[in-house]
């Protein structure tokens, strides 16, 4: 009996290790993937200066450290998050890495919720699907509210 015991915990010791460098390795992929997309966004950014289409005035920044009136360009496509691939990088707790996306197709532009936490919405209505907005719509990322302006 003590012999089969033995096996079993070594056994489950194994399976222990194995999963540890699983977890590991995923982790390094994960970093990996990451650094590729700020090198790429960064090798972009350099190469080329988005037109401004629009900016996002805050209107509420609720328990962020963001004034209110400040400005963000907004270029055709662009990404709001935390993340350092985003156009309008936030550092706030209640903007997740992908949070937001916003883009203009024929003068008008569409918000799109990128699977957030917090949700985004247009005029309080939620953009988990595509949302038109136009010129003084009302886009709450998060907590932080902001006014779309031309």
């Amino acid at each position: 009996m003590p012999l089969q015991i033995d096996s079993f915990l070594f056994i489950l010791r194994l399976l222990l290790v194995v999963l540890l460098y699983l977890f590991l390795m995923q982790v390094v992929i994960a970093i990996t993937r990451d650094l590729r997309k700020t090198t790429a966004a960064s090798a972009d950014a350099g190469n080329r200066a988005p037109q401004t289409q629009g900016h996002l005035v805050v209107v509420d920044s609720g328990p962020s450290n963001i004034l209110p009136g400040t400005r963000f360009a907004l270029a055709s496509q662009t990404n709001i998050g935390r993340g350092p691939t985003n156009t309008i990088q936030i550092t706030d707790n209640f903007i997740s890495a992908e949070h937001t996306r916003l883009w203009l197709r024929n003068g008008t532009w569409y918000v799109q919720d990128a699977g957030s936490v917090n949700g985004t919405y247009v005029n309080n209505q939620p953009a988990r699907e595509a949302l038109p907005a136009r010129n003084g719509d009302i886009i709450r990322v998060g907590y932080i509210q902001f006014k779309l302006t031309q």
